[in-house]
């Protein structure tokens, strides 16, 4: 090679590197989304741009935050999980239930619709990671379990939430440091999430069986069992979602969080979370979520039929997905070149 062909390398190398952890690295689109709608909704309608609004997405914003999280994790396994809304429903009834039963034992028992939103991702795990069943048709059917158990455990009934103790209403309304309990809490999970995934064994598992599931076994890893545990987290992620979704709403019924799985699986796809697995992370999943509550705020604003809203959130994902593919095919371009460059 001659010397003008080695600098031309040397100089393209690094100018590729640049365009590769730019398109990896999809949070700052993402987050620069975000920014946009927030301008755009603040032109069309005054209110929009008020702190009360602002407090009003972010309380909505933050069970979707926490669900989009774990959903994120299975897609990151190249798996999905469509029963999160269900589950929602089912933990959140149930297990306020049991804390309306008990109020004596105190605030412990808000581990109650946590637990039952493990053992549900106990059960899709089981199915997916050991039965071998397609992540879509396993949570499909446990979509329908879960609710119809909500059903049958209800009867008709529904609880209301000045019928629970003094505890779960002072959760609901808490502060710290001038934010919302509920938001701090979102926070706190998206923080947590994305550090273990980033540096704890099992979140770097998660990442691998989701980039090359064909090479899991050649690196020595389990892929039914990180799969089994990333459904369990994503089930107890969910159960404390279900715990804060039944503790803002008036009353608690077991037609909770409809739509809520679609809305969770647009947030991770409009987030960045590749839906071929093995890329993204909870933060753009998050902010993802941010962005969803967000256009369905400014079109309530805007007087949007449900109709308008469920479209916008249907084409988020078809349009996500597009973006989806259309990046990862120029990064293996960009791969295969610079590598090509390198041998070179």
């Amino acid at each position: 090679m001659n010397s003008s062909a080695e600098a031309a390398t040397a100089i393209g190398a690094p100018r590729l590197g640049r365009r590769i952890a730019l398109l990896q690295n999809r949070v700052l689109g993402v987050a620069a989304f975000l920014v946009l709608l927030v301008v755009f909704f603040s032109l069309l309608d005054p209110r929009f741009a008020s702190l009360a609004n602002a407090d009003t997405i972010a309380l909505n914003g933050s069970v979707l935050v926490i669900v989009a999280c774990g959903e994120a994790i299975v897609v990151l396994t190249r798996n999905y999980d469509l029963s999160v809304g269900s589950i929602v429903a089912l933990a959140s009834y149930v297990g306020l239930d049991v804390v309306r039963l008990h109020p004596g034992i105190g605030p412990s028992l808000a581990l109650v619709p946590v637990l039952i939103g493990g053992a549900c991702g106990m059960v899709n795990g089981a199915l997916v990671a050991y039965a071998n069943v397609p992540s879509v048709i396993a949570t499909l059917g446990t979509m329908s379990i879960f609710r119809g158990l909500a059903y049958l455990y209800a009867g008709g009934n529904q609880i209301n939430v000045k019928d629970l103790p003094p505890w779960v209403v002072d959760i609901a309304s808490s502060h710290l440091f001038g934010l919302s309990g509920l938001v701090v809490t979102a926070f706190l999970v998206v923080v947590l999430i994305g550090l273990g995934l980033r540096y704890l064994r099992t979140g770097r598992q998660i990442y691998a069986i989701g980039s090359n599931p064909a090479a899991v076994p050649f690196y020595g890893l389990r892929g039914p069992g990180i799969i089994f545990r990333a459904y369990v987290l994503t089930g107890l992620l969910t159960g404390l979602a279900a715990f804060l979704f039944g503790v803002r709403a008036g009353y608690i019924v077991p037609y909770l969080a409809q739509g809520l799985e679609l809305t969770a699986l647009a947030a991770v796809v409009v987030g960045g979370v590749s839906v071929l697995g093995g890329s993204g992370n909870v933060v753009g999943a998050a902010i993802g979520a941010l962005a969803l509550a967000t256009i369905n705020n400014g079109l309530i604003l805007l007087g949007a039929s449900d109709f308008t809203r469920q479209f916008i959130e249907g084409a988020a994902i078809v349009v996500a997905v597009i973006v989806d593919a259309i990046i990862q095919a120029r990064l293996r371009e960009l791969l295969r070149t610079l590598r090509r460059r390198r041998a070179s």
